[in-house]
């Protein structure tokens, strides 16, 4: 099993940058690698709450593990398309001058995922972020 980081900072307040992450229409702005797709997320953001995104025929949900608004959130990960192990997916926002300091650590992917699908994607994912916000 792999584990990843990845770091980013955004020119918007950590409130801005939550908002992205806990509000589903404005995550479905941004949380798919492919924007030809459509986007649909279901999240109820709670310690406990499950959450959904399809993007196009590919469906990703979870669990809520940890829930600190505008600092951090932990979920678990699993593909509706697929046996792989669920993982673990942690968003920490710090304040950062004028801005935000996002870090994103995912837990636990399977080797050819780590590297190449679930790093992949977040990459393309904290860029579309970074032009929405």
């Amino acid at each position: 099993m792999h584990d990843f980081t990845l770091e980013r900072h955004y020119a918007a307040a950590p409130e801005k940058v939550w908002a992205r992450f806990t509000e589903p229409a404005l995550m479905a702005q941004w949380f798919c690698p492919n924007p030809a797709l459509d986007v649909a997320c279901e999240l109820d953001v709670r310690p406990g709450g499950a959450w959904r995104c399809a993007m196009g025929s590919y469906v990703v949900s979870g669990t809520y593990v940890e829930v600190d608004p505008t600092e951090r959130l932990v979920f678990t990960w699993a593909w509706a398309h697929d046996d792989d192990p669920e993982t673990t997916v942690s968003v920490t926002l710090t304040p950062d001058g004028d801005g935000t300091h996002l870090l994103l650590e995912h837990a636990e992917t399977a080797p050819d995922a780590g590297d190449d699908g679930h790093r992949g994607g977040w990459v393309l994912n904290l860029d579309r972020l970074a032009a929405v916000l």
